[in-house]
């Protein structure tokens, strides 16, 4: 099984921060979703190398006593580098189908699913929006690229059998406000 854990609420917005800490309720949120999983026997972690996935693996990492591994193929979809520009693109984006994404979107979304389907073991993924509907949108084999919106620390889990993946359960939703 692989459990993509969408990060806790950021501390600051895109265009206020390049790589925002998690906020007051965003700790609470990963310490709530790390004591859920927790239950479970302890898997592989892997994160985002973005600072608000990582702060939302910690509590896991700490109750499981394993470090995660920093992952690049599940950092957040590639965007402009003006960040005032961002939340603009990413709403475009975000009511966009899969055939009109630019190339390195495209090729931002291959490495995702091979990534995924490299996994070896069970593992918990700490991670972002988009990269969740990325694989999702995969799995349904959706032509769009929003196929649902991931509350804060909502555990969307995926089946692997050989090079097969599966939606198990989707993740808690919500309405996500770009900002």
């Amino acid at each position: 099984m692989i459990h993509l854990v969408r990060h806790g609420e950021a501390a600051q917005r895109w265009v206020e921060a390049r790589d925002p800490a998690l906020s007051e309720r965003g700790r609470a949120q990963a310490e709530a979703a790390a004591e859920q999983l927790a239950m479970a026997p302890p898997m592989a972690l892997r994160t985002s190398p973005l600072r608000r996935a990582q702060e939302t693996a910690a509590p896991l990492a700490t109750r499981w006593q394993r470090p995660p591994l920093i992952d690049e193929a599940f950092r957040e979809v590639p965007g402009p580098e003006d960040f005032a520009a961002r939340p603009a693109w990413i709403a475009d984006l975000m009511q966009a189908e899969w055939s009109r994404v630019d190339a390195a979107v495209t090729a931002w979304r291959t490495r995702l699913w091979e990534a995924l389907l490299a996994l070896e073991e069970d593992t918990v993924i700490h991670t972002h929006f988009m990269v969740i509907n990325a694989a999702v949108s995969s799995v349904k084999q959706a032509p769009r690229v929003v196929v649902f919106e991931p509350d804060y620390c909502s555990v969307t889990v995926l089946a692997r059998r050989g090079t097969q993946i599966s939606l198990h359960e989707l993740g808690a939703s919500r309405t996500t406000q770009v900002l």
